[in-house]
């Protein structure tokens, strides 16, 4: 007779269990007699401590027996996953009777609940006298089951795999599904239960929170708090306190990193990276210096994993021992000594000011913004002009950017509008007709200083409105304005800022509606790719120009040229006011961030780690570099890395570093770098994975199967789902659990299923170009 799981399509025979190797052969637990003596009959029992006033639910109810709270001395022999007596030196022994009536002769069975056990004590089956059991710390999170550890091969780290745990097929009750016998990762502080049971010390340290729980028992899922990135802790002497690191500039979806390809396999969860690599941080020490310490063989930027060694420091990416020429300088100070006080060992996000004659292909150019505006009917009724002058208008003093920093304003509709703007002369017009061959009038007469031409902008802007409040054109050459304002700027680089409300229809990247009523209920919606390759290869130009293009509406050119896609489902300024408050506050937001002009940035990982794949807006150079026309703090990008040979260190880490021009025209490197553990045990990886992180990373992985592999919807969401049924398959096999009705998983991972659900959903239903049009 076989019983199947329905859930994993496993079978076993009905009723087998994993072996405990005590079940038949209790040990003896002889005591002398007359240590188990009654009280006199005046005896009062002292007050139980008060460490923790907590009562569990399942605390027994009077009359029933109960835990003893005498103090347990540390260092005890191993009774081979059995529960030990205590040290008799160390308690009196009226404090054995302080909670628990005890009989002339108890039971010595195989304890897997601590409410059994202390029952098991008046009982009389075997006649065999035993001490009473340890106690276990009244707190309410704590687990309420004490299951044998199986025999089980201890690993280099100290961690093993788990074959079984000796539970049977009882299933998990509202008390004990917390917790089912699981080993702790290494970094827990937990030391009651560990595969070495040699090392046993109930006094080291306190217990926390179980990392295991039973999907199917959750009632109440929902946190009340956002989820927080895991605690990294790392060995010695990796283990840094003066490091001061922001998880959410750089983090990665596994904070234990498998040690081998296998292990990776077996965990089935993602490992990658998400990046804000120009994150506005709080603390951001910036170092200016004429020589910028690197490793002279993988170029990696000195960090603070790297070790010192005499006057050496090794590299932690490479290994390879390096000597800078200013070891002991600290360039902070401008004083020479201890190099472990330098500012790069000591923080691990850091900002550098670049050499110039190292760092510089071309010298850094102005800040050049060009607005492209859509004057269409549409747009006009839409009223987002009015909107758009009165967000400029306040930001515009504000832009980022020096005397130097240059404006450019072009509106189109069937034809193209370009503005000559300048102080104390009244705009002037010049209008292109032909928008398949366009002839540019002199770039001299559309691109001036903002600061030379503020009363100028300021007045254009004011009458901006009114200038096409009367236009009933309905088309828009909206490829040909793009490609106007690539060539406007195209010796300088800069940013063009494009507004569109209508489907281009007329002139260089005109498309044509693919809406067809009759598919609107199908189930796959064809029409995720682009429809031409014109944006692609013009953002492609942009990229080798250094322009980035942001759009505000719908698009697909931003996503070479490292732009951004605003969008703004029904926009009407006056019969859906929410879009119109998110337009206003976005654009402000746009207007003022800090912006990075001609950024490379160049991901540098251990031994046995590489890129896979990058998600994001940006071109990718080469296998560990992709290059941004812009960047801001907004900018978020995921890496997906592979694991292609086992890695003998106990850690790894894993820098970025991003090369960027300020609006100042001033060159710099920011870089990130964190270091990571590293292990064999798959409960220690699942109990370390970051759940914010994986759900980023694989929700980017999702739009990426849909826009750029020829994928569908529902593909994607298969493979999401998928990766959450990989997951807990992973941690259910590396558990050992067979139990019927049950579904683990690590507590960190619990609403896994729950955000991929939601995330494939809501990322699907927003994806950019993503209607059937």
């Amino acid at each position: 007779m076989k019983m199947t799981d329905p859930l994993w399509n496993s079978s076993r025979p009905a009723g087998s269990h994993p072996v405990n190797p005590f079940l038949n052969n209790p040990p003896n637990f002889a005591m002398p007699s007359a240590q188990l003596k009654p009280p006199p009959a005046n005896f009062l029992p002292p007050p139980l401590p008060t460490v923790n006033t907590a009562v569990p639910k399942s605390t027994p109810s009077l009359g029933q027996a109960s835990v003893p709270s005498f103090p347990v001395s540390s260092g005890l022999p191993s009774m081979n996953g059995l529960v030990q007596p205590p040290n008799l030196s160390t308690f009196r022994s009226e404090d054995l009777f302080t909670d628990v009536a005890l009989s002339p002769t108890v039971t010595a069975a195989p304890v897997t609940n601590v409410a059994q056990a202390v029952s098991n004590f008046s009982s009389s089956t075997i006649g065999q006298t035993c001490p009473p059991l340890l106690p276990l710390p009244e707190d309410p999170y704590f687990v309420k089951q004490y299951v044998p550890p199986p025999s089980v091969q201890p690993s280099g780290r100290g961690m093993s795999s788990v074959s079984g745990h000796g539970i049977g097929n009882s299933p998990i009750s509202e008390v004990q599904h917390n917790f089912t016998g699981l080993q702790y990762p290494i970094s827990s502080p937990i030391n009651y239960i560990v595969p070495d049971m040699g090392n046993l010390n109930l006094n080291a340290v306190s217990p926390t929170r179980t990392t295991v729980v039973d999907l199917l028992q959750e009632k109440h899922p929902i946190p009340s708090e956002c989820l927080e990135p895991p605690v990294v802790t790392l060995p010695r002497p990796y283990d840094i306190d003066l490091v001061s690191s922001d998880s959410s500039v750089l983090r990665c979806t596994l904070t234990t990193v498998p040690e081998s390809p296998a292990v990776m396999k077996k965990c089935r969860l993602p490992l990658g990276l998400i990046l804000h690599p120009f994150k506005d941080l709080k603390k951001l020490v910036m170092v200016e210096t004429s020589i910028i310490v690197r490793c002279r063989s993988c170029r990696a930027y000195i960090n603070p994993y790297v070790r010192f060694v005499d006057r050496n420091w090794n590299c932690n990416i490479c290994g390879r021992a390096n000597l800078p020429d200013e070891f002991y300088y600290n360039p902070q100070t401008g004083k020479i000594g201890d190099p472990s006080l330098r500012p790069e060992i000591q923080n691990s996000s850091i900002e550098f000011i670049a050499p110039a004659h190292e760092y510089e292909n071309r010298p850094p150019q102005p800040a050049c913004y060009i607005f492209i505006l859509d004057v269409s009917a549409r747009a006009v009724q839409s009223g987002y002009l009015v909107m758009f002058r009165d967000v400029l208008l306040e930001s515009l003093r504000l832009l980022p950017g020096d005397n130097r920093t240059i404006i450019g304003f072009i509106a189109v509709d069937s034809f193209l509008h370009f503005f000559q703007l300048r102080e104390n002369l009244k705009p002037k017009e010049f209008v292109v007709s032909d928008v398949n061959d366009i002839v540019m009038p002199s770039k001299s007469f559309l691109l001036f200083y903002l600061d030379d031409s503020m009363n100028a902008v300021e007045s254009f802007l004011n009458d901006l409105p009114e200038r096409f409040a009367d236009n009933t054109d309905p088309k828009c050459a909206l490829g040909s304005a793009i490609t106007a304002g690539f060539e406007l700027i195209a010796t300088i680089g800069g940013r063009l800022t494009v507004f569109q409300t209508v489907l281009p229809d007329i002139g260089n990247g005109s498309l044509t509606s693919r809406e067809d009523p009759n598919l609107r209920a199908a189930k796959e919606v064809t029409n995720m790719s682009a429809a031409s390759d014109f944006y692609k290869n013009l953002a492609l130009k942009c990229t080798e120009r250094m322009i980035a293009v942001d759009l505000f509406v719908l698009g697909d050119v931003v996503s070479y040229s490292s732009g951004s896609v605003y969008y703004y489902p029904n926009f009407d300024s006056c019969s859906n006011p929410v879009e119109m408050e998110r337009f206003q506050s976005d654009f402000g937001r746009y207007l003022r961030r800090k912006i990075g002009f001609e950024a490379v940035m160049r991901i540098r990982l251990s031994y046995g780690l590489s890129v896979h794949s990058f998600f994001g807006n940006f071109f990718v150079c080469s296998s560990n570099m992709a290059k941004l026309s812009n960047v801001n703090p907004d900018s978020a990008f995921g890496v997906l890395l592979n694991l292609d040979d086992n890695i003998d260190q106990p850690v790894v880490c894993i820098q970025a570093a991003i090369l960027y021009s300020t609006c100042h025209g001033q060159r710099r490197i920011r870089v990130h770098t964190i270091c990571l553990p590293t292990s064999e045990s798959i409960l220690e990886i699942h109990n370390g994975a970051d759940l914010p992180a994986i759900i980023a990373l694989i929700s980017r992985m999702a739009v990426d199967r849909c826009l750029n592999q020829q994928g569908t919807i529902q593909m994607a969401r298969e493979a999401s789902i998928n990766a959450v049924v990989d997951c807990l398959y992973a941690f259910r096999s590396a558990s050992g659990s067979r139990e019927f009705g049950t579904l683990l998983c690590s507590r960190n991972m619990r609403l896994k299923h729950l955000l991929t659900v939601t995330a494939s959903s809501w990322t699907i239903e927003y994806l950019p170009c993503c209607s059937s049009k």
